[in-house]
């Protein structure tokens, strides 16, 4: 029994055909799905491009810890498979050579007719594939570069459909192909319209639901079969919009329940094979910010340790997480949770601000935006003072708090939290110069000091964002080597 997940990658929807078969001729079979729709169409790029997509893709999945490959994308087959198996330990599929064994068993004229994309033209990989069973076949191939957008942009049963495909295939009429070869897995989404110009005469080889036949028979020859009668599972990601994503691949796969892919970003996976041996011993955190002083404070932490700290400026394409929360706990949650689902790594998010007793606890989350979106420090104070006006001194008591939150993909049940607050209070006249924010009305009264009078060492001795960092340098190396 294994219960490692198949991978399935593609440059779009299009290889949820082969995942469709899959789910028939499989049922047993956990699988995860990869589809770079931020980055396709692949047909028209250089060879060497999408080996370096292809790639991303590959270890992007492996990490996923997948049992078999398959690489269910024509233009990716022809330019990346040969290098891929040759570096993988495990079974790799691609879906041209299955594509054409299943033409050449089903021709009776031996001319053969394939469209696909222009990177699979290009390659020559499906001729080559043919001429080494049949040296004299008899071949003709088209690019059909418009049908993979068609898909894409739900178009597959629209008028606009039915004339491109059929202004296409106009050069493969009136010839005597009996067989045409749909070399691309977006264009099964087609067949019907393919079918109808064609005629009932040509038979349509759909190359990626062939290549399910071979994954059935490798996953008995390595013995990888899952026999286990737990409900399998199926994951879907994509680099482009999920929304879209499920509404294509509800209808394709023709689901019962709502499918919810998950945005990744896979830009900063390795270009080519990345060894096990030659691999950081430690894994990465990402700090939910762009600020390079907060940054710093976090590899200070962790990069002792061998774990490899990036940013959001690391990851420009994620989408900006919204704070919505009510509390500090609920936006640093947010945050990280959400960043931690996109990127498919831990995050650390923090949310910090000032709570004044007399004002019922303001600003509090609002901190940063107390006198309004867009305003700067010196706004926050006057609005500050102002509320304190009429407060006495002894009665403006405050804290500063944060919250930080490690969340790992996919698992807040399993978040991290830890607390820090520094309690002070608030002065009527600003004092020092080395602070920011609120720092130069924050007096510490056992130092006499408020914070913008400190030293930066002095600061992080006891700042509540030192005290959150002291409780998380406890715990979080225990939590990151936790299995969930």
């Amino acid at each position: 029994m294994n219960k490692q997940p198949i991978g399935f990658i593609d440059s779009g929807v299009g290889g949820l055909t082969v995942v469709k078969e899959a789910l028939h001729q499989l049922p047993a079979e956990n699988t995860v799905y990869l589809g770079d729709q931020a980055r396709l169409p692949y047909g028209p790029r250089p060879a060497e491009q999408v080996q370096a997509f292809t790639w991303q893709m590959v270890n992007f999945l492996l990490t996923k810890h997948i049992k078999m490959l398959v690489i269910a994308c024509n233009t990716a087959t022809a330019a990346a498979l040969p290098l891929i198996k040759a570096k993988l330990s495990i079974p790799v599929i691609g879906v041209i050579k299955p594509g054409s064994r299943a033409a050449l068993k089903a021709t009776r004229t031996g001319h053969i007719g394939i469209i696909a994309t222009e990177g699979t033209v290009k390659s020559g990989a499906y001729t080559q594939a043919l001429r080494t069973k049949a040296p004299d076949i008899r071949l003709t191939s088209l690019a059909a570069p418009k049908f993979v957008s068609l898909v894409e942009s739900n178009e597959a049963h629209s008028p606009i459909a039915k004339r491109v495909v059929a202004d296409t295939l106009q050069p493969l009429l009136h010839t005597d192909i009996d067989t045409l070869v749909l070399g691309c897995t977006h264009y099964p989404i087609l067949r019907p319209i393919i079918q109808n110009v064609m005629g009932s005469g040509v038979t349509l080889i759909d190359s990626g639901a062939e290549t399910v036949n071979d994954v059935s028979m490798l996953l008995d020859y390595f013995d990888l079969a899952n026999d286990s009668h737990e409900t399998p599972t199926h994951d879907y990601y994509t680099t482009g919009a999920p929304s879209m994503f499920d509404q294509l691949g509800e209808a394709w796969l023709e689901l019962k329940a709502p499918m919810h892919a998950q945005h990744v970003n896979i830009e900063s996976e390795p270009t080519h094979f990345v060894d096990a041996a030659d691999m950081p011993t430690g894994k990465t955190i990402v700090v939910a910010s762009k600020n390079p002083g907060k940054v710093k404070e976090f590899k200070a932490m962790f990069e002792p340790a061998g774990v490899t700290v990036k940013s959001l400026a690391d990851f420009p394409s994620v989408p900006t997480v919204d704070e919505t929360g009510t509390t500090f706990e609920e936006n640093a949650r947010q945050k990280a949770d959400q960043y931690a689902k996109d990127l498919q790594l831990p995050v650390i998010a923090d949310d910090s601000g000032l709570m004044v007793d007399a004002l019922d606890g303001q600003p509090g989350i609002r901190s940063a935006r107390y006198a309004g979106d867009g305003h700067n420090d010196a706004a926050n104070n006057a609005k500050l003072l102002a509320n304190l006006a009429d407060v006495p001194d002894d009665a403006r008591t405050a804290t500063f708090h944060t919250t930080l939150v490690l969340a790992k993909p996919d698992h807040p049940e399993a978040d991290l939290v830890v607390h820090g607050d520094l309690s002070g209070q608030i002065t009527a006249i600003p004092r020092g110069t080395d602070g920011f924010g609120y720092d130069p009305f924050f007096l510490v009264p056992s130092l006499g000091k408020t914070l913008a009078e400190l030293t930066a060492e002095e600061k992080n001795q006891i700042s509540h964002r030192g005290n959150a960092m002291r409780s998380l340098e406890k715990v979080w190396q225990a939590w990151l080597e936790e299995e969930i």
